[in-house]
């Protein structure tokens, strides 16, 4: 029998889906398809921009309705204490062996290339952020979970994957996996900074392996390449091998695709890997100790909202599940409301302060959103995710009072 390790991963991201068919290992290069959701919300939100202004408040599903209300009269009389944040916590992950388990530990984290790669199809080049979290999936033992964005767009990955580590003929492997299923996507959104949340619901069914790497020890961590070329249809290839290194400082990444005549058809790090390193201030994280967790992905912080201003949302409401049961863009325009409104506590702890162009993940428990009650989709106890990006602040000005030493029109009259 195998010894089992237990590693104690300490996870701090500090303050950092549709996924395709088999890819490349980590699938750095992009293409134009891939980003084009981010750019039919961008699309949505300028062919909007005259409706939301007289767009009444129809998330209904936000509101915490009379019973909250009653709830909150009741915390006034007793405030309860002010919530504080708390670092993150401490994750225990039993891994089958010992190397595996180092193995995961340095592949565990946020990282960013060290410089910028070119965009598959295009003249341009970004980076590339990937952030990677111990999982739980039901059926697969040594398991993480991993996201793949723009460093620019973290919120959206354009890929999302697991990597498990497992002993084939006693050698070490790492095997990538895709997702089956779109609701599963949904759920693991932003999971890989956020894995003490991770969802208990998911199962090897979801999930289909893509690819497998030889990996052996070098030196201070890892490498290894695909035992066989694997399938791929893009820029003209028909399939493709992939090679890895990686330690506790950096992930290197080399793909290369082949056409129907064996020869490359377009390469990635071939002759310089794609080099990865770490950067966990990328997004950032707060967390307290009422459970409520708020993932910042953008932070603008010019013009803030204020008590009485008008605030303009696009939104998504969902289950831990990934059940989406409400969300702007449903409706066509986003939401807008005067901050701070009727909102569950949750919401409006996480919307405090938000600036135009902010955006945020946030996971809010049962008792701050609608605790026992059942409303619309929401089963009692559940505990919410929303996704929410400011689309626009309306500050509204404070009446001027008279100008210092200047009298009013009554005060001049009664002294006539």
């Amino acid at each position: 029998m195998s010894r089992r390790a237990t590693s104690r991963i300490s996870w701090t991201p500090s303050s950092a889906c549709s996924p395709s068919s088999p890819d490349t290992l980590l699938d750095t290069r992009l293409t134009r398809t891939k980003t084009r959701r981010a750019c039919t919300h961008r699309q949505e939100r300028i062919t909007m921009k005259r409706r939301w202004m007289t767009a009444p408040i129809v998330g209904l599903a936000l509101m915490s309705g009379q019973a909250l209300a009653q709830d909150e009269a009741v915390a006034e009389a007793q405030p309860a204490p002010e919530p504080q944040l708390i670092d993150a916590p401490e994750i225990t992950t039993n891994y089958t062996d010992h190397e595996i388990a180092l193995a995961a530990q340095m592949l565990t984290g946020v990282w960013k290339t060290s410089s910028t790669i070119r965009e598959f199809g295009t003249n341009g080049e970004t980076d590339i952020a990937m952030a990677i979290g111990p999982a739980r999936i039901a059926g697969l033992e040594n398991v993480l979970y991993v996201e793949i964005a723009r460093a620019d767009d973290t919120a959206s990955p354009y890929r999302q994957a697991l990597f498990q580590l497992y002993r084939f003929k006693g050698e070490l492997r790492l095997r990538t996996f895709d997702l089956r299923d779109p609701q599963a996507a949904t759920a693991l959104l932003g999971m890989a900074y956020t894995p003490e949340v991770f969802p208990r619901t998911l199962t090897a069914a979801e999930f289909f392996p893509t690819m497998d790497i030889d990996l052996k020890p070098d030196g201070a961590g890892f490498s290894g390449s695909s035992p066989a070329a694997y399938p791929d249809h893009r820029g003209g290839a028909v399939q493709m091998t992939s090679s890895v290194s990686f330690s506790s400082d950096s992930i290197s990444i080399s793909d290369v695709g082949y056409d129907a005549n064996g020869d490359v058809a377009w390469e990635v790090g071939s002759e310089s890997p794609v080099e990865f390193v770490r950067a966990g201030d990328l997004v950032k994280v707060d967390r307290y100790n009422d459970g409520l967790i708020v993932t910042t992905f953008r932070d603008v912080t010019e013009n803030p909202v204020e008590e009485g201003d008008f605030i303009v949302v696009d939104y998504v409401a969902k289950l831990s599940d990934g059940t989406k049961f409400d969300a702007s863009f449903d409706r066509g325009e986003p939401f807008r409301y005067q901050y701070p409104g009727g909102m569950v506590q949750g919401w409006l702890r996480a919307v405090e302060g938000m600036s135009k162009g902010d955006r945020l993940r946030v996971f809010v428990p049962s008792p701050l959103a609608w605790g026992n009650r059942s409303i619309q989709r929401v089963p009692p106890n559940s505990d919410i995710i929303f996704d929410i990006e400011c689309v626009f602040v309306e500050k509204v000005e404070e009446e001027a009072g008279p100008a210092e030493g200047e009298m009013t029109g009554e005060a001049d009259t009664q002294g006539e």
